[in-house]
């Protein structure tokens, strides 16, 4: 039997919201705490953001940092100054136009992103021991369905976008 996804009933629509509610707790508090013990001082969540697309995208020019923050050239500079006086970041010029300034993570700079992963992971292992074998299991099915949905749902924008573009240039 197929529901209709656009039919919400009842009980589906408060199982939902409950869920919604679980997923989204979150101690912001104690994160930014862990997050500033790292690197000899305070990491910011923008300095974490821009570490993150580093690791994520590699080199990147400052235009690109700057469009990722949401924030100007001369705000992304001093961010990535300061970044870079902790040794989290080098710039390097562009090899074919040396104009273009890229941002770079360094060694200490993935390494404080590994160190922030392995601790995440022992906390989580910490919270999950306490967890029995059912609710444990549970969690697993309902993570592993997330993540598929999530798989499946990042594939059909991507599948959208890409006839998007198809639909206009007939």
């Amino acid at each position: 039997m197929d529901t209709d996804r656009t039919t919400v009933h009842p009980a589906r629509g408060r199982l939902v919201e409950d869920t919604l509610e679980e997923l989204s707790w979150h101690a912001p508090a104690g994160l930014l705490r862990s997050i500033r013990r790292w690197s000899s001082g305070r990491l910011s969540l923008i300095h974490l953001q821009v570490l993150m697309l580093l690791a994520d995208g590699g080199p990147t020019p400052m235009s690109t940092v700057a469009d990722a923050l949401d924030a100007s050239q001369a705000s992304t500079t001093g961010i990535i100054d300061r970044m870079e006086e902790r040794g989290l970041v080098a710039r390097e010029r562009g090899a074919p136009d040396r104009r273009v300034v890229n941002v770079t993570l360094t060694e200490t700079g993935r390494q404080l992103l590994v160190g922030l992963a392995t601790e995440r992971r022992e906390r989580l292992a910490t919270l999950l021991e306490t967890l029995s074998d059912d609710d444990l299991a549970a969690l697993l099915r309902g993570s592993r369905a997330l993540r598929l949905a999530r798989e499946r749902f990042v594939t059909g924008c991507a599948e959208h976008e890409h006839h998007g573009r198809q639909d206009t240039s007939t």
